[in-house]
């Protein structure tokens, strides 16, 4: 096994990617739909829905990032 390369593998790293573009394209999709929803409507708790989703998708995009950036 090479000890020179601790860092994550291609396969790893491919998939934070595919994962990421993922939750980002649900992320917009799911916001989009609800903000009209929310707008014709006129209901105040979709809009707390719409914040709890972007607040874990943030969460999420954030603990990636900082997992990979802790990588060597």
């Amino acid at each position: 096994m090479d000890m020179r390369r601790l860092g994550w593998t291609m396969e790893q790293q491919a998939g934070v990617r595919f994962y990421l573009r993922i939750t980002n394209s649900l992320t917009l999709v799911f916001v989009a739909l609800f903000s009209t929803l929310a707008i014709s409507t006129g209901r105040h708790r979709l809009w707390v829905v719409i914040a709890a989703v972007i607040l874990l998708w943030a969460g999420f995009t954030l603990y990636i990032k900082r997992t990979k950036r802790g990588q060597p």
